[in-house]
């Protein structure tokens, strides 16, 4: 059997005349007859030298951390890019790494976004600045665009919303809470602490026989992570951030009584002095090491805390809520990251499929083993492997119900920079507490 295919053939004339133009190329329309069998190696042939896909590159803006894991799965850059590999070929993820300092993390992509620069397409919300980001534009609305929205718990999405606006994938949570080492607590009789004054009650009772280990722990240095702990102390004390009218309240009786109490525990030695120039990882690691009996942190070390390889508290170690005095409220404060798009993005259609993958469940489950809890996707923490790498993660439940988030502002960055250098005035001596959260308020207030 014969079928009939119609071939456009280009002739070229061989006849070039003199020195004049180039002769245009004639095309001819010749029908021939191919036999059937034949047609597919015709079509082969065709779909062969069709053109690849125009290869892509997606810039994600994020901390060192994203190649780093902290159980047994792959780092979750590796995770993201072996993913995007597999499902988009012509698309490859590149890392920009922002720095460690969140404040300057935060300045270079306002820096870049402000300034309509394309420089990274997605890059790594941080929870404050969903206020900020969201009322300047700075995130693309996410709401239909991300069908794996379904399958995520409304709370974590609403972390990253603004207006009614999904403004990110939720990759990783904390929030802060108490450890405690419950071998001596219990060797002493004393329960996890209620109040701050049953933490100084039993700190430094057992301090007393054991003069070498630390009471009460806690990252003091002039970082974002300091915000938080005066947080959950402010609203322990009493206090609130803002008044009904919106002023600043940091100054109020309550927050004055939670920075003092901060200053007094350094001035006492229920802190160490050099807790003013601590990180997270400087804090958990004298904890860890078996050198403390409080500390306040993130709840994400309940992860490794009974590995023996990383910790010398295996087994004698407990988590409980940041207390809270008789008249304030036990307040874990909330922390945590997403991904959001860059509006000003050149790469929009390969940002939103990387982004559609970073949603999806292999990759929340690859966030989940490497980086630990808290996730948001539905279901996460029935899935053996991620039980598995999460123990004692049952431990955490008590700790959310204590959630609040940091000073909601659009000026966020600001605010948050005012308290550091005040705060951080008052816990070193530089000025006395009352005048630096009084200075405290009256630079938040000008902000309006």
């Amino acid at each position: 059997m014969f079928k009939r295919v119609l071939l456009c053939l280009p002739v070229l004339a061989l006849i070039l005349a003199g020195c004049g133009p180039a002769p245009t190329p004639e095309v001819v329309e010749q029908t021939v007859e191919v036999p059937v069998e034949q047609t597919v190696e015709v079509t082969k042939i065709v779909e062969q030298t069709a053109e690849p896909e125009e290869k892509q590159e997606v810039t994600l803006a994020y901390g060192r951390f994203i190649n780093l894991s902290f159980g047994p799965g792959p780092a979750p850059y590796e995770a993201i890019r072996n993913a995007v590999a597999e499902e988009y070929p012509n698309i490859e993820v590149q890392l920009n790494i922002t720095p460690d300092d969140i404040g300057a993390w935060h300045d270079s992509l306002a820096v870049w976004i402000s300034a309509e620069d394309p420089t990274v397409d997605i890059y790594g919300m941080d929870t404050p600045w969903v206020k900020e980001f969201g009322s300047a534009g700075w995130a693309v609305p996410l709401n239909e665009k991300i069908p794996e929205f379904e399958n995520y718990d409304d709370s974590g999405l609403d972390v990253f919303s603004y207006e009614g606006d999904r403004l990110g994938v939720p990759v990783w949570g904390s929030i802060h809470g108490l450890f405690y080492r419950s071998d001596l607590l219990d060797e002493y009789g004393f329960e996890p602490p209620e109040t701050f004054d049953d933490l100084v009650e039993a700190a430094e009772t057992i301090m007393a026989d054991n003069p070498d280990i630390s009471g009460y722990v806690w990252p003091g240095g002039r970082n974002e992570t300091m915000v938080m702990i005066w947080a959950a102390l402010l609203h322990g004390f009493g206090g609130q951030y803002f008044e009904d009218d919106g002023s600043c309240a940091f100054n109020s009786e309550a927050g004055i009584a939670a920075v003092q109490f901060m200053k007094d525990a350094i001035d006492s030695g229920l802190s160490p002095r050099e807790v003013t120039a601590w990180d997270q990882e400087a804090a958990r690691t004298r904890f860890a090491e078996g050198d403390a009996i409080f500390l306040q942190h993130n709840v994400s070390i309940v992860t490794w805390l009974d590995d023996e390889e990383r910790s010398g508290i295996p087994g004698n170690w407990g988590l409980t809520k940041v207390p809270a005095q008789p008249n304030g409220q036990h307040a874990g404060v909330t922390g945590g990251f997403a991904f959001s798009i860059n509006p000003y993005t050149d790469n929009m259609d390969a940002s939103l499929k990387v982004m559609r993958v970073i949603a999806s469940e292999k990759i929340q489950k690859a966030f989940a083993i490497a980086w630990g809890p808290v996730q948001h996707y539905q279901g996460l923490y029935e899935d053996p492997e991620v039980l598995e790498a999460n123990p004692d993660v049952d431990k955490i439940e008590p700790v959310l119900e204590t959630a609040i988030s940091r000073p909601p502002s659009e000026d966020y960055a600001q605010v948050s920079s005012i308290v550091q250098e005040e705060l951080h005035s008052a816990i070193t001596g530089i000025k006395p507490v009352e005048q630096a959260l009084n200075d405290a308020c009256s630079r938040v207030d000008a902000l309006d």
